[in-house]
């Protein structure tokens, strides 16, 4: 007999969606090859009981058969299967193959990331809707007539269920979309395994001139797209892109979907982050929530849900990634069966953007300037990139670039980013087609390579043991789950002995490699890569005089820039209002002495963006400047306390935080929004202390972090609380951390060595230092009252506690230093990746919690930035708790 408290599902649906899930596993796990994906066929033709339940009566194949054939067998590409820690130094099988000839095949991940999870997202889309035709026998409703008219025969019938929608995904060819493929393939497949809808249809909509294109088929016939337009038939359209297209830029990709949005729900799917939209054709959209009043509802019913400040026509498009976060709150909304609101863009119509608007086109018609050095080109990399970028990078300067083992050694050496942190190194400009490689290959096939001096440099860069870990684990992985055959050698063992001759373009690509790598060996292995460098160079200036010349997708595409300091955010106002991305305040920050006496003041600049919550609330965020501080509080800071220590240091990445705590109007805008919940109801009022602007206390954990999850649905962006790192860092208002051992300190205040009732509101009736006594403090007073931190954060330090994401610690010993929420058996919950929400589904959750900040009615040491308090239970309420929320960067 299984406990209560041991019970690992939580109800009825969750063990019917359990058993869909172990049904449908198969499906989803073993997707079939890209060239047995099944081409649109006429879409006036459909079969509405048309099924994919069954694979084998509807398996996509590649070109569609005219006459009936003995259904072949599938061959299924093997994923493999990430395991928790790979082997440092596996033993190897003996293998016949010690040459350096290259692989007949790279086994590559399933490029559509948490499959099984996406899969049970889509889930309210499975639901099944009555038929046109009334044809069905309804035995209940016979019986009933029957017997109302007295044993006389009265047959009745009713329309029998089918399954709802019709899924046209359009997937957008351009040269940047060339690099998706795989994903592209892997979000069809799963569209087509489900077994949940009457068809799924591939379409290849052509974005790569001004004037997009609409395709079918392998031999690309052209198809108006007011052909797929059928008033009442129940289609979808999903558009997958990255807005890259000049079609995009032009506006007359948007054009034409709103065309198809007439009529039906056309949403779009972006392979990037929300964090990222602004860096691509969206730049000038609108991101606002968009409302739809009822299920299926097509693009031209769809209400923005925010305000507005143009009265301009707009082109309106639900829009989601590739998360399942998205994912579920997309599908979610198609049918009506949660929130009615999903994230979108809106798109001004009839204004085409010109060269000038363009800032690719800009950029690409610019001068050619002078050839850049490879540390110019590195440097250039580094400081734009994101962080999981550049050691993906290092990572894969000791593997072959051909996109399956880039992607392998992604998926094997940093296994928590991101399918776009490897489109930021590919399309970084630090990567060029291979000389080697083979002719009129797609991308997935095609061979790339480091410019000149660039591996060399990443490798110098990485310690030599990390680069021999990679280059033996991944070549040992391949060899022990996908055959004796080495996709590349892990190691030389024997460096002075002879070397193989190399008689392909195959063996030197791979021999280029081993070079990069063995040099960072030294000794004899230094003198192996001399030579192979060598047979490579000679062999490159043979084709060079051959003039071999293909098209390098990665030389007609601009790079991926990243602010280094600053987070993004996927928030744009109107373009007519000339506003900037993140609007800009200046301020002033005062100092004080130990006698609470102001001694400077200092300005300060900070961006931040506005929420539009309702049409008179809204919340503004602050852009928090990535670094790394010194956490904790040393033992010689007065009233200091053992859990504030080991002091640390951690490296927080840009985030967003509330300039103030949540205040009442904000909590009762996202609280009476009933359609918004997720797993609890929430009191529209719940505070003491009642005023508008004042913050809302008798919040519970649970309460604050459904605050957050409605929030997040409402924008499209993820909100969360902060965790103690954050919101330390936040506080202190620093980015640079301490040399502990020449002792120095931050102040115990971002004011300075104390605090006075001018600078905060806390019970001041006792000093902390040489400052004179102030008054008792009775109630919270509004936000925003006092002077803000060197950040432009208001109230950090008394007025209201404020809780944070992490379960509660007695002490930093083994704490994280990424600034990641502290959860407790290990599992360290980093509030700044996406997909990784820490929701109010976790009712269960009885550890302590942390709370930071100090309140209106605690004494000034318990306000002092590095102080942390805690409360025993996460459901109870107190009139001095409140909470601010956080936002990814």
């Amino acid at each position: 007999m299984v406990s209560e408290t041991n019970q690992w599902w939580q109800d009825d649906r969750e063990v019917a969606e359990l058993i869909w899930c172990a049904a449908h596993l198969d499906r989803i796990v073993t997707p079939p090859l890209s060239q047995d994906i099944k081409s649109p066929e006429d879409v006036h033709h459909c079969d509405p009981e048309s099924s994919t339940e069954n694979p084998s009566d509807n398996y996509p194949k590649i070109p569609p058969s005219v006459t009936e054939k003995e259904e072949p067998q599938i061959p299924i590409r093997t994923y493999p299967q990430q395991s928790d820690h790979p082997p440092t130094s596996p033993q190897k099988p003996e293998s016949s193959s010690s040459n350096y000839s290259s692989p007949i095949r790279v086994p590559d991940p399933f490029p559509l990331p948490k499959p099984r999870e996406i899969s049970k997202a889509l889930l309210p889309l499975s639901k099944r809707v009555s038929g046109l035709l009334a044809n069905e026998l309804d035995i209940e409703a016979t019986v009933e007539q029957t017997a109302e008219a007295d044993g006389l025969p009265m047959v009745a019938f009713r329309s029998p269920l089918e399954r709802w929608f019709e899924v046209h995904l359009l997937i957008d060819h351009s040269p940047s979309m060339a690099f998706w493929g795989d994903l592209a393939e892997g979000v069809a497949t799963l569209f087509r395994w489900q077994g949940f809808f009457r068809d799924v249809r591939i379409w290849y909509f052509d974005t790569t001139e001004p004037t997009p294109q609409l395709f079918s088929g392998v031999d690309r016939i052209e198809r108006d797209v007011r052909s797929l337009i059928a008033p009442g038939g129940h289609r979808l359209f999903i558009v997958l892109t990255d807005t890259l297209g000049k079609a995009w830029y032009s506006g007359q990709a948007f054009e034409v979907l709103a065309e198809l949005g007439e009529q039906h729900p056309v949403s779009i799917a972006h392979v990037f982050p929300q964090t990222l939209w602004q860096r691509t054709a969206l730049d000038q959209a609108i991101q606002r929530p968009l409302i739809a009043r009822e299920a299926e509802s097509a693009n031209s019913m769809l209400q923005v849900g925010a305000r507005l400040r143009t009265t301009a026509r707009l082109y309106k498009f639900p829009i989601f990634n590739l998360s399942v976060n998205h994912f579920s709150t997309w599908a979610n909304f198609i049918t009506g069966s949660g929130s009615n609101s999903i994230q979108g863009v809106l798109i001004r119509q009839h204004k085409p953007q010109t060269d000038t608007t363009n800032p690719r086109k800009q950029r690409s018609e610019q001068p050619e300037s002078v050839a850049e050095t490879p540390q110019q080109l590195l440097r250039e990399f580094l400081a734009n990139a994101s962080p999981k970028a550049r050691k993906l990078a290092e990572v894969l300067a000791a593997v072959p670039l051909i996109p399956p083992v880039m992607r392998l050694a992604q998926q094997w050496f940093l296994p928590d980013s991101e399918h776009w942190h490897l489109a930021e190194v590919f399309f970084s400009g630090l990567l060029q087609k291979s000389s080697f490689g083979p002719d009129q290959a797609t991308v997935p096939e095609t061979w790339y390579e480091f410019r000149p001096g660039i591996r060399e440099l990443l490798l110098g860069n990485s310690p030599v043991q990390r680069t021999t870990e990679i280059w033996r684990e991944i070549g040992d992985f391949i060899e022990h789950r996908y055959g004796s055959l080495r996709d590349f050698p892990a190691l030389i063992p024997n460096p002075a002995g002879s070397v193989p001759g190399v008689a392909g373009d195959r063996d030197l690509y791979f021999a280029e490699v081993k070079a990069a790598v063995l040099t960072t060996w030294g000794g004899e292995y230094a003198n192996l890569a001399q030579e192979l460098r060598a047979e490579v160079a000679k062999r490159k200036r043979e084709k060079d005089e051959i003039g071999k010349g293909t098209v390098d997708i990665t030389d007609n595409l601009e790079p991926f820039e990243f602010e280094a300091e600053v987070p993004t955010i996927g928030f744009e106002e109107e373009p007519e209002e000339d506003e900037e991305k993140l609007q800009q305040w200046t301020f002033q920050t005062p100092t004080v002495n130990h006698q609470g006496k102001i001694i400077k003041t200092t300005t300060y600049t900070a961006s931040y963006f506005t929420e539009t919550l309702t049409d008179n609330v809204a919340l503004e965020m602050v852009a928090i400047p990535g670094g790394t501080f010194t956490m904790g509080s040393p033992e010689s800071e007065k009233d200091s306390e053992d859990y504030e220590r080991p002091q640390h240091n951690v490296t927080l990445q840009p985030f967003f935080i509330g300039k103030y705590p949540v205040t009442q109007a904000q909590w009762n805008a996202i609280a009476s929004i009933t359609d918004l919940k997720v797993e609890r109801d929430l009191d529209p009022e719940p505070s003491d202390f009642q005023g508008e602007n004042r913050p809302v206390e008798n919040v519970n954990w649970y309460e604050a972090v459904e605050f957050c999850d409605r929030l997040s649905k409402l924008t499209g962006r993820e909100y969360r609380l902060p965790s103690e790192a954050q919101w330390e860092y936040a506080c202190r208002g620093v980015t640079e951390p301490l040399n502990l051992d020449e002792g120095e300190s931050y102040p115990p205040f971002y004011f300075g060595e104390t605090i006075t009732r001018k600078l905060a509101n806390y019970e001041a009736s006792r000093p902390y230092r040489d400052e004179a006594p102030g008054k008792e403090s009775k109630e919270t007073t509004p936000v925003g009252q006092f002077y803000p931190n060197p950040f432009g954060l208001y109230d950090m330090q008394g007025n209201l506690w404020e809780w944070c994401l992490d379960d509660w610690h007695h002490n930093y010993e083994n704490a994280p230093t990424d600034g990641s929420a502290w959860i407790d058996d290990n599992k360290q919950q980093n509030v700044n990746s996406e997909n990784k929400s820490y929701s109010a589904k976790n009712k269960d959750k009885s550890s302590y919690s942390g709370l930071r900040g100090g309140s209106w009615d605690y004494y000034p040491d318990y306000c002092r930035s590095g102080f942390r308090n805690y409360i025993d239970r996460r459901d109870v309420h107190f009139i001095t708790v409140g909470f601010r929320v956080v936002c990814a960067g």
